[in-house]
């Protein structure tokens, strides 16, 4: 059979393959007879047309359903159960050696933080707080130690407390950056500062009531502080020590591990914020009650996360294979295929790093333009318009006034436009990316209406930050996915508000949840990076310029604010190019996902015939 009747024969039956692989309902049965079918199909074209591409394509239709059939078997719940019992386990156990030394290093700290506060009686509000020490020394005094805890409602409580915990353990984790050194600090400080605690109590006669109050949540809140370390130093570990393997290659591999554990323990933070929020205020309860708690919550720990993962060792990982190396060259994205949340984290921060250059400098000419706007026009001096506290969150904690500040009414066009020049200078360098042989240059018309369309839409995103209610956070999940996917649709498409905006709905059906998964993702990636100007690493920067440059001591401050804030921004515009990256390239997913353009255009080309002397080639 010649090969443009065998393609004749069989166009329909491959054509109705793909429209089912693209469906979100897959029969495994009716999958499992297109699979035979295909095989067949295969077997033929190798035999018979062993050079030509049918026998290409058929190899990739039958390469993806193998994956829907075999890989895809399993179900989200067993997957989520191999997790905790076979992939989890076999990280800790991996990681054994960093948890240990996390463990130790934290320990040696509350035994410095006791020993301290014993030699020298001003060690406690050093390390504690004037404010904390007084209070407390205040309940004591009132017959209630443990006021603290009963002080707020519980459900506020337990947000502010899971919060809390969630991010103190990933800033421990992030430290790891540092080539674990970063890391090792924390552990040290946070030991202290709970040996230091303890001996308060145990000043004051308070021991028993204090260990059971503190432990009540602390048995996993400090725990996972510990398997934070754990994480934290295998980055760095990763990082410090790449063997064989490139620099980066070893941390890539390492960090990913890393972030594995550390999903792996926020369980533990959202118990321990519910024990410290809804438990630990009812200190009225039996002895024996919640010390047998606290030890039940210890077992626990050490047996999940030591001797589980040691018994798993010997018995041997039955779901997760031994760690492989991976193809560390280089990696092309691809803008015509359907992608999952994973590929396409993978590829945001692979396009992020290909064009680093050019987003550094639109993000650095975007902090200039804020700087200038915000501190030229502002009718306050510059301390008063921006005050960066130093200290855990210190940065973080005051990120609100770059949108609204009470010493700035106007500040918020300002800040658009730096979002903007960031925003848009990835949408151009993506519609490049994309369409690499069209050879279409811009016309600055052109340029200016995909501009204004992109800071109408950033606009919107600035409407949505300064609301600044307790459902701002919830608003900006649900609406940033849509309005970076509006964006990148109207520059990609040249259309209209409009027309761009019934795009974007036609585009989101089906995968709006697969977005709010990609963005929470790079949501949290973005506020780790953030919190790196937390570490030391702002503050050595603007002593370095100032031990460079004399400054008066007013136009020191000036200097030191004005550079605080540029670098802020500049960290700032580029997680919101990250954002803009992730969501951009979700365009070409879910186009391909609702229209699947380059599928069909590659079904047709299978007809495409040359003849040469009576040869023929695809």
């Amino acid at each position: 059979m010649r090969e443009t009747s065998f393609i004749q024969q069989n166009e329909k039956k491959w054509k109705a393959l793909e429209e089912t692989l693209e469906g979100d309902q897959q029969d495994p049965g009716k999958l499992y007879d297109l699979f035979i079918q295909v095989t067949d199909d295969l077997s033929h074209a190798r035999t018979f047309y062993p050079n030509r591409s049918v026998r290409v394509y058929l190899n990739s239709l039958a390469q993806r359903l193998f994956f829907n059939i075999y890989k895809n078997k399993e179900s989200k719940r067993s997957r989520f159960t191999a997790f905790w019992l076979d992939d989890l386990p076999r990280l800790m156990y991996d990681a054994r050696k960093e948890l240990l030394l996390s463990f130790l290093v934290f320990s040696v700290a509350v035994a410095i933080g006791m020993l301290s506060s014993a030699a020298a009686p001003d060690f406690v509000q050093a390390m504690l707080g004037e404010d904390y020490v007084r209070m407390t020394q205040e309940n004591i005094a009132s017959g209630d130690p443990m006021a603290v805890y009963k002080e707020r409602g519980e459900f506020n409580m337990f947000l502010g407390i899971t919060l809390n915990n969630i991010m103190v353990s990933f800033y421990t984790f992030a430290m790891g950056l540092f080539y674990g050194i970063g890391t090792l600090g924390i552990l040290l400080r946070n030991g202290i500062m709970l040996g230091a605690f303890q001996y308060f109590f145990i000043e004051h006669g308070l021991f028993r009531e204090s260990f059971l109050a503190v432990w009540l949540h602390g048995a996993f809140e400090l725990s996972s502080i510990v398997i934070a370390g754990a994480a934290g130093l295998t980055m760095g570990r990763g990082l410090a020590f790449p063997g064989t393997l490139s620099r980066m290659r070893s941390f890539q591999m390492a960090a990913r591990r890393g972030v594995s554990m550390m999903m792996g323990v926020v369980p533990l933070f959202i118990i321990a914020g519910f024990t410290e929020s809804y438990l630990t205020r009812h200190t009225g309860a039996p002895d024996v009650l919640r010390g047998a708690f606290i030890f039940l919550c210890l077992g626990f720990v050490l047996f999940y996360f030591v001797l589980y993962p040691r018994w798993k060792a010997k018995r041997g990982f039955s779901h997760l294979e031994p760690h492989r190396l991976t193809p560390g060259g280089a990696k092309n994205i691809g803008f015509s295929s359907v992608k999952n949340t994973g590929a396409l984290f993978t590829d945001t921060f692979l396009f992020f790093r290909e064009n680093f250059k050019p987003i550094a400098l639109a993000s650095g000419a975007g902090a200039a333009i804020y700087c200038a706007g915000a501190f030229g026009a502002a009718n306050a001096s510059a301390v008063k318009l921006f005050s960066f506290p130093e200290g855990l969150f210190g940065t973080f904690s005051v990120l609100h006034r770059f949108f609204v500040n009470e010493h700035h009414p106007w500040l918020l066009p300002f800040t658009a436009l730096a979002l903007a020049v960031t925003a848009f200078t990835v949408q151009i360098l993506m519609d490049k990316a994309s369409n690499p042989g069209s050879g279409e240059r811009r016309r600055w018309p052109d340029i200016v209406w995909s501009f204004s369309k992109t800071l109408a839409v950033v606009l919107l995103l600035n409407i949505v930050i300064i609301t600044l209610e307790w459902y701002t956070p919830l608003m900006m999940f649900f609406t940033f996915p849509l309005l970076f996917l509006w964006m990148q649709t109207m520059l990609t498409e040249r259309t209209g508000f409009m027309q761009g905006a019934g795009r974007t709905i036609l585009l989101s059906g089906g995968v709006y949840f697969q977005m709010l998964g990609l963005f929470f993702t790079l949501v949290l990636c973005g506020t780790l990076f953030f919190l790196l100007l937390d570490t030391g690493i702002l503050w050595f920067l603007l002593d370095a310029f100032s031990m460079n440059f004399f400054f008066s001591e007013e136009n020191g401050t000036l200097f030191s604010t004005v550079l605080a804030t540029f670098i802020s921004m500049f960290v700032l515009l580029l997680i919101f190019g990250l954002w803009a990256t992730g969501l951009g390239l979700q365009y070409f997913s879910n186009l391909e996902v609702h229209e699947a353009t380059f599928l069909k255009e590659r079904i047709k080309n299978i007809h495409v015939q040359r003849r040469i002397r009576g040869l023929e080639r695809e």
